[in-house]
């Protein structure tokens, strides 16, 4: 799997959380047995949004990841017999 072929495969949206502090999202393709959480800051005292830090995890096996290319390597180090 190339990275552009990664990145076109389409997340579905699973759950999601506000607190004050931060928020959460989840994302899942269950095909491709992969997710994606998205962790965002916010600011408490004037309620802006940060930057979303996002880490990606392979369903099957557990493993976790912190970048999309080291999604990609586990996805095709798991594709080889």
């Amino acid at each position: 799997m190339t990275l552009e072929e990664l990145q076109a495969i389409p997340m579905q949206y699973t759950f999601g959380y506000s607190a004050d502090g931060h928020g959460l999202r989840q994302y899942v393709n269950a095909e491709h047995q992969i997710a994606k959480q998205v962790y965002t800051p916010r600011n408490k005292k004037t309620g802006e949004w940060g930057t979303g830090e996002a880490t990606y995890k392979m369903l099957d096996t557990g493993e976790e990841f912190d970048t999309v290319a080291d999604l990609l390597a586990g996805i095709n180090a798991r594709s080889k017999p």
